[in-house]
């Protein structure tokens, strides 16, 4: 039996933090929290002395972040961070004094660093003082060296780095869906398109005759700088996905107006699910048999004059629309033959790709082609040969 044998009841001991007044620990930590970021501020003059001299060579290293992983402990990242901001400190007297004297945490001084300049750097203490990690990270966001925080931001479209913990089954399924969509796209996806095809597997439902896209959107009109909206937050997206979107969408009108407005298509319904029909659900590009997340294309242009005439429009799956508008892919033609060029193709080289694509929409042996003399006859790399407009057999929803 456990406690006090004379009274028969137990004790526990109370936790050492009962001992404290609420007021006691929280000065501790604020203490701790103003040494480790004097400690930093050290470092970092220490950092920058280790590479004036080259102290690794001294030691048989290879260079000072390998000095830094080996007798610092620092990971990879971490390392080459901590050398950066040492470097920029030695510039920046003001930000590191902040630092040293606990104003300014060592992450706070590291997101400062990306855009403060010895004549803005007083500006960039006195805007993140009293601001945590996530509202100094939204401060400098957009803002370019040399800028103040209260200049306009010029959003930065990049590619986001996202890294996964797989348990082992989870993993093996992932590569059985890259295996399925690159057997469906024939041909292999990048981590971008392999991510994206599987986000459009869960958030594409039946969109026949309906735009896959509704646009909320304030375009600049110098830059038409564009945001997307994924759970809340405002991603800055590129010319080419805005140019992408507007291919196939719903306007909603302005989120800022007082009243809503009437949504309405740039495709017609009518004209859309006529598409959808013609096209028979599947993407037009040769060599891609995809039939996930399918977007209408215009062949032309609107830019250039393009019209939302089906004989403009065709199905394409939403990587080979994204190359497209990339720069990576050309879709070209009318809906009946359908042109695509790859960069450094030579002229000819997607013929047979086109041709059977050709044959399996049309059912119709490359052998047995009309003469070439007829209207509807094409050239490509010398050979000439035709494809049959489609019929104009009637659909039903």
């Amino acid at each position: 039996m456990f406690g006090d044998t004379s009274t028969g009841t137990e004790t526990t001991p109370a936790p050492t933090w009962a001992h404290h007044d609420w007021r006691e620990i929280d000065r501790t930590l604020r203490t701790i929290a103003r040494r480790r970021a004097a400690l930093d501020a050290e470092e970092a003059r220490w950092l920058r002395e280790a590479d004036g001299i080259e102290i690794w060579r001294q030691l048989g290293m290879v260079s000072v972040l390998d000095y830094m992983e080996r007798v610092l402990g620092y990971a990879p990242r971490a390392a080459q961070e901590r050398l950066r901001v040492a470097r920029a400190l030695e510039h920046l007297g003001e930000v590191g004094d902040a630092l040293s004297r606990g104003e300014l945490s060592f992450s706070a001084v590291r997101e400062l660093t990306r855009v403060a300049t010895p004549s803005t750097q007083r500006a960039w203490i006195g805007a993140a003082r009293g601001k945590n990690l996530r509202d100094v990270e939204e401060l400098v966001a957009g803002h370019r060296p040399g800028d103040r925080p209260d200049d306009p931001k010029s959003p930065e479209v990049r590619p986001r780095l996202v890294r996964f913990e797989l348990a082992p089954e989870t993993y093996a399924k992932l590569r059985q869906a890259r295996s399925v969509l690159e057997a469906e796209h024939g041909r292999y996806l990048d981590d971008n398109e392999l991510v994206a095809a599987m986000c459009s597997a869960v958030l594409d439902g039946p969109s026949h005759g309906r735009a896959r896209h509704q646009i909320a959107l304030t375009l600049c009109e110098q830059c038409r700088q564009g945001w997307q909206y994924g759970a809340g937050a405002a991603i800055p997206v590129g010319a080419a996905a805005v140019e992408r979107a507007e291919c196939d969408a719903q306007h909603v009108g302005s989120i800022d107006a007082d009243a809503p407005e009437r949504a309405h298509h740039d495709v017609p319904p009518s004209v859309a699910r006529l598409v959808w029909r013609r096209d028979g659900g599947r993407c037009r590009v040769p060599g891609c048999r995809s039939s996930r997340a399918l977007e209408i294309h215009h062949l032309v242009r609107r830019a250039d004059g393009g019209s939302h005439d089906p004989a403009n429009l065709a199905l394409v799956c939403a990587s080979c629309h994204q190359a497209h508008h990339d720069g990576r892919l050309r879709i070209s033609g009318t809906a009946d033959c359908i042109e695509v060029q790859r960069p450094g193709d030579q002229p000819g080289e997607n013929v047979e790709l086109a041709v059977a694509d050709a044959v399996a929409a049309f059912g119709k042996d490359p052998d047995e082609r009309e003469p070439a003399s007829r209207s509807g006859a094409r050239e490509n790399g010398g050979l000439r040969w035709y494809v049959r407009p489609r019929g104009r057999e009637s659909a039903r929803a």
